[in-house]
């Protein structure tokens, strides 16, 4: 089993994320570091690290960082959603499920979603799989949420909310007046016509050859959206809670097993986190099939000391590009052909290794 020392001396093609707090409950994961975020409030440090770390122009450049939106609904535990970009209205990639007492996490894949996700970060109504909302059984079903008539303060989707029940609020004016004008014509004097042969005959002709035009109704429900599910969910289980390997998360995906795991396997630099926090480090590490006695070094998070930092993670790019070339891994090399270092962040494994990091620290920062 490969060491983290082992790993930088062999892979050197190295990715370092920096997670952090982005608002109150919003979390924000880019390689590029924040030094007013960092540890300590020293300006004399902080002006260290700028000068260290200089802004790059990819900073606004959405294939660079990564966002956790976390949307608030009373009475509900909406799932999160990972974007692309440093923003909670970037592309939507995933949405992360969080089970019960943080047993399981259930993460949803599909490029669907920017279009079933409303503004407020959770599924439309509309869009929900099953008539009945529910997602037992399958982790691909949709849940959909309802927006609400009222609205308590802090709720995402202010403007959202007002501007759908103001839609709401129009559609039952206008039911309300055409109700009244059919009324007054049902109550008016009946006029009766005599309709010759010929009468009847550019009746039929005007009626079929100019048929009247669809109501606003007919319109509307032909342009609602339709349920929607998923293109693939991955699970990811905390294995063993009540034992002496509490930190062990595990998920598979395309016949590989991975687990997120404990480890005080730390960089050298990093000695005081090794003291004070030797239990809070995970490392993230693969068994292929066949040989699933030997493990794969592919990551690791390290927790920070820092206010509004969560912490660092690592990925080894070098090993995520082996894993995409493998021949085992056909579901990946599609996604991976013709890509270079820079498009491996853009596959399905990348963004579900980021996926499941924020999941497997979710006692912490999701």
């Amino acid at each position: 089993m490969s060491t983290l020392d082992e790993a930088i001396t062999k892979r050197h093609r190295l990715s370092i994320w920096h997670v952090y707090h982005k608002g109150d409950e919003h979390i924000s994961i880019t390689p590029f570091i924040n030094p007013r975020k960092e540890l300590g409030s020293n300006k004399k440090r902080h002006d260290k690290l700028a000068a260290e770390y200089p802004k790059s122009r990819d900073r606004t450049n959405e294939s660079n960082s990564y966002f956790v939106h976390r949307p608030t609904l009373l009475f509900h535990n909406t799932p999160r959603t990972l974007r692309r970009g440093n923003r909670k209205n970037g592309t939507p990639i995933c949405l992360i499920k969080c089970g019960a007492f943080w047993r399981n996490w259930t993460i949803q894949f599909g490029g669907n979603l920017k279009d079933v996700i409303d503004p407020r970060g959770v599924v439309k109504w509309e869009c929900r799989s099953n008539p009945n909302n529910t997602t037992l059984n399958d982790d691909r079903a949709l849940k959909g949420y309802k927006v609400r008539t009222w609205r308590v303060w802090g709720e995402s989707g202010e403007s959202y909310h007002r501007q759908v029940n103001a839609r709401r609020k129009a559609e039952k004016e206008e039911l309300a007046e055409g109700k009244q004008k059919a009324k007054a014509l049902d109550n008016g004097p009946v006029r009766t016509e005599n309709i010759t042969e010929a009468g009847k005959q550019d009746s039929s002709y005007s009626q079929t050859q100019f048929p009247s035009p669809p109501s606003y109704s007919a319109v509307q429900q032909e342009a609602m959206p339709r349920p929607a599910v998923a293109e693939e969910a991955v699970r990811l289980n905390w294995s063993s809670p009540f034992s002496l390997n509490t930190r062990r998360y595990s998920f598979e995906y395309a016949n590989i097993k991975f687990s997120w795991k404990g480890t005080r396997d730390v960089h050298p630099d990093d000695k005081l986190a090794r003291w004070f926090m030797p239990f809070s480090h995970l490392k993230l590490i693969a068994r292929l099939p066949g040989i699933e006695s030997e493990e794969i070094f592919v990551g690791k998070y390290t927790p920070s000391f820092a206010y509004r930092k969560f912490g660092e993670l690592w990925v080894f790019d070098s090993v995520v590009s082996e894993l995409l070339s493998e021949e085992y891994s056909s579901t990946w090399i599609e996604q991976a052909r013709g890509s270079e270092l820079r498009d491996i962040w853009q596959t399905r494994l990348y963004e579900l290794i980021m996926a499941t990091a924020m999941s497997a620290e979710g006692g912490n920062s999701c």
